[in-house]
């Protein structure tokens, strides 16, 4: 595009042209013939691609699409100018919000890049992927369970969301020196909230429903290279600990002990499996006969679980 006196200028829409020079050019001419300047006006980025002058001709003469206002599109512009050699030195000016658009830009593309070799890499827990350091799980489990002293069968669900700490995967990975470690400790340690709900699926026992909440220590190994991160002995040794509610008790604290296995079936899916046991107090009320000094019986509910986790 050019402007009369032999001066360049940028078309911002049919009928607006941009330009730097200080002197109001008489008319611009475009590929629909050329047009009197009606009126001008000082402009800045980023309604303009520089600081400078936005003119208004006599009538639409310019078969271009409006300018750009948005960082992306403004960029996407400013950079086919630049490639002019046409606009060298007119004055170009980046988008007033470019260096964080850059910022952004710069944080999508590592964040792409870390995508790509992740997928690259095969199905493990021990990978770059999983680098040292902190990580949130959720986990949504199918369970069936049973109770020992008054028996019968429920089936429910457990959800978790855990705060997790990976180790240094390199530690991780020599199990001959790290093989005490990660025996008794492992390297994934953090804290999960769990809750739990149950229904009865017979009319063998006298509660129709359990829920519970509780707050778990988690102590776990991802083994070697492989998909599979098992429970450690402090993993399993430290109990759950939570608040436990059924129709027909007041609700009591109660303590539960599991063995954990997880199975990465994709980069970001696994499968858990999971074997628990929860000891409730006060459930069980003393007989009348019994000996002085003898001890409230425990609830005990045993569990098996299956599901995914998101780790």
């Amino acid at each position: 595009m050019s402007l009369q006196g032999e001066s360049i200028g940028v078309w911002l829409s049919s009928d607006l042209v941009f330009s730097t020079g200080a002197a109001a050019p008489l008319s611009a001419c475009a590929s629909g013939g050329c047009a009197p300047i009606v009126s001008s006006e000082a402009c800045a980025p980023p309604a303009c691609p520089g600081t400078g002058f936005v003119h208004r001709v006599g009538r639409s003469i310019a078969d271009v699409s409006d300018w750009p206002s948005d960082v992306d599109g403004y960029q996407r512009e400013h950079e086919q100018l630049l490639a002019d050699p046409v606009f060298a030195g007119f004055g170009l000016s980046n988008h007033p919000d470019y260096a964080e658009w850059q910022r952004r830009h710069q944080r999508e593309e590592r964040a792409r890049r870390r995508e790509e070799r992740r997928h690259e890499e095969d199905v493990r827990w021990v990978s770059r992927h999983r680098e040292d350091g902190e990580r949130f799980e959720l986990s949504l489990n199918g369970d069936v369970a049973t109770l020992t002293e008054t028996p019968g069968t429920y089936l429910g669900a457990t959800a978790g969301v855990g705060l997790l700490y990976y180790a240094d995967a390199n530690d991780a990975e020599d199990e001959e020196d790290d093989f005490v470690l990660n025996f008794f400790v492992g390297d994934t340690v953090g804290l999960e909230m769990r809750a739990h709900f149950l229904y009865r699926v017979d009319t063998a026992q006298e509660a129709e429903w359990i829920a519970a909440v509780g707050l778990s220590s988690v102590f776990a190994n991802r083994f070697s290279e492989s998909i599979v991160r098992i429970p450690t002995y402090i993993g399993t040794a430290l109990p759950e600990v939570g608040l436990m509610l059924r129709s027909d008790r007041s609700p009591t604290w109660y303590v539960a002990w599991d063995v954990p296995f997880s199975f990465l079936v994709d980069h970001d899916l696994a499968i858990d499996l999971n074997a628990r046991v929860f000891v409730v107090d006060e459930w069980i009320e003393l007989p009348s006969d019994a000996p002085e000094g003898t001890e409230d019986p425990a609830e005990v509910i045993l569990m098996l679980s299956a599901g995914f986790r998101l780790p």
